[in-house]
């Protein structure tokens, strides 16, 4: 899903429980600032979806900083997935409402080299095909291989208020015989005339995740096909993530494994075509849809059991060499997670909120007192033969040890 506009944690802890009600694996995140993408981040990663950054700039910015994101999100021990800019052709992605074809260029294979040697993964979003050939030729011109090997695509298929398998639907067929996507880019399929760029220009397709997508209710534009109401807007959705799980395209032809995840426009917020929306109400058709989707991993056969994995390895004792323990998740621990976000990618440092995951690590640091992880907890841990410190007191003497462990270079106490 696309997330709204509204990041607090008031709003984060209404949205985030639909969030797991839908099953999401991925969320794209529209943020202002570093804090805006932290809180919504550890919301969502917390809950087993995974965030992607969608920094709300404008092209044209005259400081931009998208390398901060990518530390960010690896010092939460998560993939960083960093979308760079978005509809460059739009006016108002401008500063001046001038769209600059070659300084977005330009500007985005700067950043993605910068975003790609920190080890996030850039993303591309243009929303057409000339954007697209302009953008992989200046990479191989540059000689990028590390952003070629490393970049995304970010598509934004809208369908109008045409069916999901639109051009090809029997309607359109009768008064278009022979249409395909290149007559006609208003469908959610639109996203498939980007891959023959990428395989002409690259010799591979990168993985496509549709940052923006699906049907905005209210839309009625095609005065052939019904408007978007709660019925229909409810199926059309419902065939978009089934899609996934049957493995097939709206049109019947298979879907392509660079396909990774459709985040539909837009989960809450004050606009009317949100699937909570405080203008038009609440999509509770479409959610109700979404959530009868029978469960499915991508790439089991459908209705067939999935076959035996084979006998893994048996792990390393201690797969990890540190482990920051916050112990229980409450919003204190929001407060430590942010004080500690240097700390943890100076040194690299996995993290989370269970004693059990700790006894994974040679090394562990427990921040908080005996409330968070108690007593019985730590000696566990030491018993299981890992190193164990504490860090104790409030939010004050925290920021006085990472700074003293930080200007020193100490990761771990002795």
């Amino acid at each position: 899903m696309h997330l709204g506009l509204d990041l607090s944690a008031s709003m984060l802890e209404r949205a985030v429980p639909v969030l797991t009600q839908l099953r999401a694996t991925w969320c794209l995140v529209p943020h202002r600032s570093e804090e805006d993408l932290g809180r919504a981040a550890y919301a969502v990663a917390t809950q087993g979806i995974l965030p992607i950054s969608r920094w709300l700039c404008t092209i044209d910015d005259n400081v931009i900083d998208f390398v901060r994101f990518v530390r960010y999100l690896r010092a939460m021990n998560l993939p960083a997935y960093v979308q760079i800019f978005n509809e460059p052709s739009s006016p108002h992605e401008w500063r001046d409402n001038l769209p600059k074809p070659r300084a977005f260029v330009a500007r985005w294979c700067e950043h993605a080299a910068r975003i790609a040697d920190e080890g996030g993964f850039p993303g591309l979003q243009v929303l057409h095909v000339e954007e697209l050939e302009a953008v992989l030729r200046e990479l191989k011109a540059l000689g990028a291989k590390q952003v070629i090997e490393r970049m995304w695509f970010c598509p934004h298929p809208y369908g109008s208020n045409h069916p999901p398998d639109y051009p090809y639907d029997d309607l359109n067929q009768r008064d278009h015989p022979g249409a395909t996507l290149n007559d006609d880019p208003d469908t959610v399929l639109q996203f498939l005339e980007f891959a023959p760029v990428f395989e002409r220009e690259l010799g591979f397709v990168p993985p496509f995740i549709a940052g923006e997508c699906g049907w905005q209710y209210g839309n009625a534009n095609d005065p052939r096909y019904p408007k978007i109401d709660d019925v229909h807007h409810a199926r059309y959705h419902a065939a978009l993530f089934e899609m996934l799980r049957t493995q097939r395209l709206a049109n019947g032809a298979p879907l392509p494994d660079f396909v990774y995840a459709f985040c539909p426009w837009i989960l809450y917020g004050p606009e009317a075509d949100a699937w909570l929306s405080s203008a038009t109400g609440v999509r509770q058709k479409t959610l109700d849809a979404i959530q009868a989707l029978p469960p499915f991993v991508r790439g089991e056969p459908v209705g067939e059991p999935a076959a035996p994995p084979p006998p893994a390895p048996p792990p390393p004792r201690f797969p990890l060499r540190h482990y920051l323990l916050f112990g229980a998740r409450h919003s204190a621990q929001w407060h430590h997670l942010v004080l500690t976000r240097h700390y943890l990618a100076r040194f690299n440092v996995a993290f989370g909120f269970s004693a059990q995951e700790a006894k994974r690590a040679r090394c562990v640091t427990i921040v908080g007192d005996t409330s968070q992880v108690s007593l019985e907890d730590e000696a566990a841990l030491k018993r299981a033969g890992i190193r164990v410190e504490r860090w104790l007191g409030d939010l004050n003497a925290l920021e006085i040890i990472l700074q003293d462990r930080l200007a020193h270079n100490d990761e771990f106490g002795s």
